[in-house]
């Protein structure tokens, strides 16, 4: 098998597991915790977890999808100017939400302590909600971001035969 196409494999997995790493955690496992944990506190401490190790690892993939593009340019193949902004607005979201939103709702959750034992109208509470509402914005839109990707992005092929064997 062609280098080539071994990079191109690289490439649909990575980006798969890109899309992966935001729709399961935001869109199955954090309901499911918040729906099942005996409080909330507990289910957005969890959630909180598994966003933060989710989106570090999509980052490190991001990363990995942008050395094999490079690699497909040196080699002559083309890249297209979309395919790059949408990689680097999906890091750029991820990026805000792991490093500028994340600690600033954890430093309200600590000033809070526990949630649950907070009224609905408390200033903090509502802040937090705010950020949170903010959050799960960008998430959605990373989630948009990352199905366009996985869509529509180049990945390579075996240019003696033009498409790359299925296994």
């Amino acid at each position: 098998m062609k280098m080539t196409c071994l990079r191109a494999g690289a490439i649909r997995l990575c980006l798969a597991m890109m899309l992966a790493l935001l729709v399961i955690p935001g869109y199955i496992v954090a309901p499911v915790l918040f729906a099942g944990a005996g409080s909330q506190a507990l289910a957005g401490e969890l959630a909180g977890r598994i966003f933060h190790l989710s989106l570090v690892t999509l980052l490190f993939l991001a990363a990995a999808v942008a050395s094999f593009w490079w690699r497909m340019q040196s080699d002559g193949q083309i890249i297209g100017r979309r395919s790059w902004i949408l990689l680097a607005a999906l890091c750029l979201l991820v990026a805000i939400n792991v490093f500028g939103l994340a600690p600033l709702m954890a430093d309200i959750k600590h000033q809070m302590g526990p949630i649950d034992l907070i009224p609905k109208d408390n200033p903090l509470r509502q802040k937090f909600g705010m950020w949170h509402g903010i959050s799960a914005v960008l998430h959605l839109l990373a989630s948009i971001v990352a199905a366009m990707l996985v869509a529509t992005s180049p990945i390579g092929n075996d240019s003696k035969k033009g498409t790359c064997p299925s296994l």
